[in-house]
């Protein structure tokens, strides 16, 4: 069977158009992303069926934002494997505050884009509870309502300012009789989907690629697939075979100047500049 040249690196292939690549899915993360939907399902719908069967049969954890860790033999092999595939999946979930009775107040993303143990790390060791929720901090005796911090100890006078930070982040949340939910945080609109989750897997390079001008609505695709290889450097031009093993002269045919490359051919030789 005749071997065929492989002009481009499959990762390079697999890559969005707008990083240089062609749009192909890769299997193992597509599946990864489809996964993933599960576990965001289970922690967005509210009353479905399926979740509360899953519940019912592995338990609850995280204020039953997910199930316990599935176990045993037989049974549990399909949702097991959900688990462990989309366990990525948590790092992009961010959590909204209704009643505050779900929400862990230190260690779940809830204000900002990072849990407040992150960013309050000497308060998180002061706190008298760090595994409190976000409604034991809410005072609805006080006024509207408001925030009732408790602590160790006093505060040293360089632990006041942090305090003052930590409340102005606190600023703009309360306590809403509404349930807590969930948002994706991969995506504009909040909601989950693949297409944002497989990007957010993939994790594209920085490379700029000049996508809008090499697939246009217009221009064939046979030419489209020409420039994409051409702007990759990867069209088999003569010094890219002598490169490959082949034993050839090289001079480019139009001029008979110089050896031809991908730049000569497109760009510096003489007569293509008349054409």
């Amino acid at each position: 069977m005749e071997r065929k040249a492989h002009l481009v690196n499959w990762e390079v292939v697999c890559g969005d158009k707008v990083n240089g690549g062609l749009g192909i899915r890769k299997l193992t993360l597509m599946n990864r992303a489809l996964l993933g939907k599960w576990a965001w399902r289970f922690a967005y719908d509210k009353e479905a069926l399926w979740k509360q069967v899953l519940g019912a049969k592995h338990g609850l954890e995280d204020h039953g934002w997910r199930t316990k860790k599935a176990v045993g033999a037989s049974g549990v092999g399909v949702w097991k494997e959900i688990l462990k595939a989309a366990d990525w999946c948590w790092d992009k979930m961010g959590f909204k505050v209704g009643k505050g009775n779900r929400i862990k107040f230190w260690t779940d993303v809830w204000c900002g884009d990072s849990a407040l143990y992150q960013r309050f790390q000497q308060l998180y060791i002061l706190a008298a509870n760090r595994n409190a929720l976000v409604e034991d901090l809410w005072d609805q005796n006080v006024g509207e309502g408001g925030w009732n911090l408790r602590f160790i100890r006093d505060f040293n006078d360089w632990e006041v300012e942090m305090v003052g930070e930590l409340l102005q982040a606190l600023r703009d949340f309360k306590i809403v009789w509404e349930d807590d939910s969930v948002f994706w945080k991969g995506g504009g609109s909040g909601q989950f989907r693949v297409k944002d989750a497989y990007s957010w897997l993939d994790r594209p390079t920085d490379v700029i690629f000049p996508k809008n001008k090499i697939w246009m609505e217009r221009v064939p695709t046979k030419i489209s697939f020409f420039a994409w290889e051409a702007t990759w450097g990867k069209i088999l031009t003569l010094d890219r075979l002598q490169k490959r093993g082949w034993q050839l002269p090289n001079r480019c045919f139009l001029c008979a100047c110089e050896a031809k490359s991908v730049n000569h051919i497109l760009i510096h030789c003489t007569v293509v500049r008349v054409i």
